[in-house]
């Protein structure tokens, strides 16, 4: 074999191939370190930009599925202050029925619509002061639109209406009763009956909602749960390969350094020449 000074070409070649395997064992090194196969646009232009737009994706679902969860808690305040208020109308028309009682003289239903009166107040104040977050719930006639998801579309946007409760407002129509007469409190079971109905009806549609709201919030996070899976297969490292694909390269490293040396060998050869 000639010896040669100016060009050595094996020793040019174990040097370039000894730059092949460090960065091969640094790259891999950097995956294994980090969890991702796409660290950068130069490892995979294509599967970066897709992984990017899953990730985008999928945030939006989440913030969607916390959107619903909050929801559902804000109509679980409304439908607790609608049973309070269920209840205090069925008192009132006990109190009614009562007053109609031929054994009750007007003193007795004197007393009995104090009690009703108040209740009706009761109703006032709980219709009014019901909130979540500072946002008012049941003191005037509200559509609430929650967003469900990530686009604004009608599939996305839920909306649901909430009356006004109040024992005063249009729709229970209590303002006026009174159960201090007979002929009161038999006018008074009526507008009683129809004001219950009208809760019970509320209630169900918010029940109805807060289901459906539910689904929506499991449904998203069944899909969430899918596309975060894509965007692993897509921009995590498989480990396993990663250490062995390492393990590979810092062997071939050892074995192109161990081969520059012998590669050395030409050169000393040349400086025995000329002593």
């Amino acid at each position: 074999m000639p010896a040669r000074i100016n060009h050595n070409a094996h020793l040019s070649a174990m040097h370039r191939n000894l730059g092949v395997h460090f960065e091969n064992a640094n790259r891999q090194m950097e995956q294994i370190a980090s969890g991702h196969r796409v660290n950068r646009s130069s490892d995979d232009a294509a599967n970066l930009a897709l992984a990017n737009d899953i990730e985008s994706e999928t945030r939006a679902l989440q913030e969607g599925g916390r959107n619903a969860q909050q929801s559902i808690q804000m109509l679980q305040v409304a439908e607790g202050a609608l049973a309070q208020i269920s209840d205090i109308s069925r008192r009132m028309r006990e109190l009614a029925v009562q007053s109609t009682a031929l054994t009750y003289n007007d003193r007795n239903r004197q007393g009995a619509n104090m009690e009703f009166q108040q209740l009706k107040s009761e109703i006032d104040r709980i219709a009014e002061f019901t909130s979540y977050n500072g946002m008012p719930l049941l003191d005037a006639e509200r559509e609430f639109a929650i967003q469900a998801g990530p686009s604004e579309t009608s599939n996305d946007v839920s909306r649901v209406n909430i009356g006004d409760m109040r024992a005063s407002g249009p729709q229970l129509n209590l303002d006026t009763l009174s159960i201090d007469t007979v002929v009161g409190a038999q006018q008074a079971i009526d507008f009683l009956d129809e004001a219950h109905g009208k809760v019970v009806e509320q209630r169900n549609e918010i029940a109805a909602f807060h289901n459906r709201l539910q689904m929506s919030a499991d449904t998203t996070a069944t899909i969430v749960e899918r596309m975060q899976g894509a965007e692993s297969n897509i921009r995590d490292v498989d480990v396993a390969r990663a250490v062995s694909n390492m393990t590979r390269s810092q062997i071939l490293s050892q074995t192109a350094t161990g081969l520059a040396r012998e590669a050395d060998a030409d050169i000393s050869r040349i400086l025995s020449l000329l002593e």
